[in-house]
């Protein structure tokens, strides 16, 4: 599907930035750990040969010292997440103006037809409209959605199906954050991405 290859095509472009960011964000992490075990070393040397209540504050600051690098490393990937999902926006927003745009848009009204046959009224960002009238088919058209591209499409019913740039993402999110953990965690680049 055109969008899943356009997204496919996003993560390998922002690829580059991401591991950048990544390599930065887990020196900065490796180097909280070493100065907490630096600390936590030095603080049981100090204490080696101290009473026993000595030893159990030694074993508390090693403690503590481990709670803030976790606490470092899960907020720098979270950091490099939110870096990879604002780029990825950047480029969903600016994928109306690509070539590739015309069979993203075919494609999210051919998902929303076949989701919703009884459909009625296709809305779309003014911006599509020209774009929405020419494949709309028996659908009227209604630009009046904002959106970085996609339609919503609603039945008489008063069900409505959106499927728009925004949504997709939206619903994608899990998926993303499941992927690029598994990247950072495996080392072994990231995996393919498809938008359920």
């Amino acid at each position: 599907m055109a969008l899943d290859d356009l997204l496919r095509a996003i993560e390998v472009e922002a690829d580059e930035e991401r591991l950048l960011a990544d390599r930065e964000r887990s020196a900065a992490a490796a180097a909280i750990v070493a100065a907490a075990k630096q600390e936590a070393a030095a603080v049981e040397a100090q204490l080696a040969g101290a009473p026993e209540g000595a030893a159990a504050e030694a074993e508390r600051e090693r403690a503590l010292a481990r709670l803030l690098a976790a606490d470092t490393v899960r907020v720098a990937r979270e950091e490099a997440f939110v870096s990879l999902l604002g780029r990825i926006r950047e480029e969903l927003a600016a994928l109306r103006e690509s070539d590739g745009y015309p069979a993203v848009f075919r494609a999210l009204v051919g998902q929303s037809r076949a989701a919703l046959p009884q459909g009625q009224v296709l809305r779309v960002d003014h911006r599509d409209a020209i774009l929405a009238a020419e494949m709309a088919g028996d659908l009227q058209v209604d630009a009046t959605l904002d959106s970085w591209g996609g339609v919503e499409l609603a039945g008489d019913d008063g069900r409505t199906i959106r499927n728009t740039l925004e949504e997709r993402l939206v619903n994608a999110d899990q998926l993303l954050r499941g992927r690029f953990a598994h990247w950072l965690d495996t080392g072994t680049g990231p995996a393919p991405v498809g938008v359920p």
